[in-house]
């Protein structure tokens, strides 16, 4: 038998586990965080709703920094390209000291807003010799300290970016920071692996930034080191984010981004693809087959005027997907997974229109759906309130004007719809209190 007596617990009056809403649950979890096994409480509950934490799969941290500065008319074609001007002038600015202080404020937001784990999808090196690794390893353990300070729990994916489009078109001086040769960027990844003493709250995954910005070689040397070294980690792509970007491939290569990937590469459950948001039919099921998740980030999507992902198609197919703050112009999940409901509402001129099971509302629904993908992306045992995974949750408030009277469920949606943040009673990170 296994003695549990050292145990930390904390229980709810109802809790969600993967299976839909339970009563009065003790949650039992050890010195690491770990849950070890939940069992029926005696009705003197801490708490009265507890939810998974979430995972954001897909975060620029140093892009923060624009918010409320690129909100202006600028030129009639104004898109994502042009954004992209603004974009680079944050990256000038940045140093390690500085991407450490400001992402340990975004983290420390992204926490009180409900993520408890964040991908960090990073290519702000800051190399100039593109031949030494000490400014990139500086930035990047700049982020893992931050998350460090914050709590929030990490996969860092360190980005390869070496050219600025399809047919080795050069990067323009504006990304020169970006840039790594492949040799400098696998020695980016082992050093991280064995020398930056990360913590047991991060991993480090792989990342090509972009067909359009990694060759097909380097891509290659990437997939080969990854299968070598660490075959199970997760590796993040952006794909078929623009209209452009799909043309360009297409004229470079003959095939539409998500079709090439999907024909040249052993895409599986440990793929996130970022995006996809102009992807066909038949590429829609070329994803579902793979077992890759898709990794959404309304808010961002919207702002840049990228277009709308075939979401009701795809929960169709029990297609995998997650969310991302992207840009962090938005940092509440729940914002995210209301804009992806609200997009198929006015496409379709419906409401609720997700073929989903109707003993939970819609909310929860994507909710449980955004976790179980984020959970894929990440790697990680989270999103689940279960024994062996991480004790990751989410305490909502009851004594609210809004959420009194509710049922759990309606709370949860209430939560998604209407309320977000302000909801909110508390944060846990590995059964720690951060908010």
């Amino acid at each position: 038998m296994t003695d549990h007596s050292s145990d930390r617990k904390i229980s709810a009056e109802w809790v969600l586990l993967p299976d839909g809403w339970h009563q009065h649950v003790e949650i039992r979890f050890d010195e690491s965080g770990l849950i070890s096994e939940l069992l029926p409480s005696n009705g003197i509950n801490s708490h009265h709703v507890l939810i998974p934490g979430m995972i954001n799969v897909h975060s620029h941290a140093f892009q923060r920094g624009l918010v409320g500065k690129t909100q202006r008319f600028s030129r009639p074609e104004d898109d994502f390209w042009s954004w992209r001007t603004h974009m680079y002038s944050a990256v000038g600015k940045l140093s390690p000291d500085k991407q450490r202080t400001d992402s340990k404020n975004l983290f420390d937001e992204f926490i009180r807003n409900g993520y408890t784990t964040v991908c960090e999808f990073h290519y702000t090196h800051g190399a100039v010799e593109r031949g030494n690794a000490e400014i990139p390893a500086l930035t990047c353990e700049a982020l893992l300290e931050a998350a460090s300070d914050s709590g929030i729990r990490m996969l860092l994916l360190p980005v390869l970016y070496q050219q600025g489009g399809f047919g080795q078109r050069p990067a323009s001086s504006d990304q020169r920071s970006f840039l790594l040769n492949t040799d400098v960027y696998l020695a980016l990844i082992d050093h991280l692996r064995s020398e930056s003493g990360i913590s047991n709250l991060q991993r480090i995954g792989y990342a090509p930034h972009s067909l359009r910005a990694v060759t097909e070689d380097a891509l290659r040397d990437l997939l080969d080191h990854r299968r070598d070294n660490a075959p199970d980690s997760p590796i993040h792509i952006h794909i078929s984010e623009q209209i452009r970007e799909i043309n360009e491939c297409v004229l470079a290569t003959r095939k539409r981004p998500v079709e090439w990937l999907l024909d040249s590469c052993d895409v599986d459950q440990n793929w996130c693809l970022i995006h996809a948001t102009h992807i066909t039919s038949a590429e829609l099921e070329g994803i579902v087959k793979s077992g890759a998740t898709v990794g959404l980030c309304p808010t961002t999507e919207a702002d840049l005027g990228d277009g709308v992902f075939p979401m009701v198609e795809f929960l169709d197919s029990a297609g995998n997907w997650a969310i991302g703050s992207d840009s962090n112009v938005c940092v509440n999940p729940c914002e995210e997974i209301r804009l992806i409901d609200y997009h198929q509402r006015l496409i379709n001129r419906r409401r609720n229109v997700f073929h989903i099971d109707t003993a939970l509302g819609s909310g929860t629904r994507l909710y449980l759906d955004a976790c179980e993908g984020g959970r894929r992306a990440c790697g990680m045992p989270v999103g689940r309130i279960e024994s062996g995974s991480h004790a990751d949750m989410i305490a909502l408030r009851s004594d609210t004007d809004m959420t009194q009277g509710l049922s759990a469920d309606e709370m949860l949606n209430a939560y998604i719809y209407a309320g977000g943040r302000d909801l909110i009673e508390e944060v846990f990170v590995a059964g720690n209190p951060r908010f």
